[in-house]
């Protein structure tokens, strides 16, 4: 199993748009989407982990702990027990919350920031670009009655996806490759946690062009600092610099770089940037 970039020669990833491409992980997706086996644990598979993480610098209390400052209401965490009971993610034990996977928690903290920035989801269509399993819409699906929400990934990743889904009882789902999306859709609000962040400058244009620009409203989770000690390798790989978050915000109308307060302190210390656009007038602070 692969458990690190240093694991693997760089010309594995020639010709791949970004390193959730790399064939292993691919594979893995596409084993447990079909292998009931794989299925029950695919979260802590070491090289489906490598590429979609499900442990987060210190186990993410601090985005319980944002949560908590917000006055979040914890009982929504009962609607989603389930989430967890799918793939066997290692859980942590949170105040309130109880046993959640620290990706969860994420995901929770994600929703509760869409709803302060954007309010409700009611009745709208979402994009997520970069899906992992799926877990970003089962949270939203599960505290809006979102009409439409569209995935985007490879194949492999997008039949994981489904599956996982499916398992859960998610409605209005649709799964699409970048090629397959339809040029004249648009979208109430793109997502994208890191995904966007992470992949080659040509499919970053793409995306910006028949996602981002499509979208009336936008909530972008930016890998910058990772993604800048890594230059070198990308321009070495790819022939070019990738698109940065600062960059991304000139080509999408009127994006911009929110406040660091919206992070939770390990995102700040990793140096994450939160992008968005179409926020409300007023929209709750952080």
């Amino acid at each position: 199993m692969i458990t690190s970039y240093s694991e693997v020669p760089l010309t594995s990833f020639a010709n791949l748009p970004d390193m959730s491409s790399f064939p292993p992980y691919r594979e893995v997706c596409r084993l447990a989407a079909e292998d009931p086996a794989m299925f029950a644990q695919f979260r802590e598979i070491p090289t489906y982990r490598w590429v979609v993480s499900s442990m987060l610098n210190g186990e993410g209390r601090d985005h319980h702990e944002v949560l908590q400052a917000r006055g979040f209401d914890f009982s929504f965490f009962e609607r989603i027990r389930d989430l967890d009971r799918i793939g066997a993610p290692t859980l942590a034990t949170y105040p309130i919350a109880g046993a959640v996977a620290p990706q969860t928690m994420r995901y929770v903290k994600v929703m509760s920031d869409v709803e302060r920035l954007f309010g409700s989801l009611d009745g709208k269509s979402v994009i997520e670009i970069g899906v992992g399993f799926g877990g970003q819409c089962a949270v939203l699906s599960r505290a809006f009655a979102i009409a439409r929400y569209t995935l985007v990934d490879l194949p492999e990743p997008l039949m994981l996806a489904r599956r996982y889904l499916e398992t859960l009882g998610v409605a209005n789902v649709s799964y699409a490759t970048l090629d397959e999306l339809a040029p004249t859709n648009r979208y109430d609000l793109a997502i994208s946690n890191f995904a966007l962040s992470e992949i080659a400058r040509r499919y970053q244009i793409e995306y910006a062009q028949r996602v981002l620009q499509r979208a009336e409203a936008g909530y972008l989770l930016w890998n910058s600092k990772q993604m800048r000690e890594m230059r070198a390798w990308h321009v070495r790989l790819y022939g070019c610099d990738q698109i940065y978050a600062e960059e991304m915000c000139g080509l999408v109308p009127g994006a911009h770089i929110l406040e660091p307060a919206w992070l939770a302190p390990s995102d700040r210390e990793f140096e994450i940037d939160l992008m968005a656009w179409g926020t409300r007038p007023n929209p709750d602070g952080p």
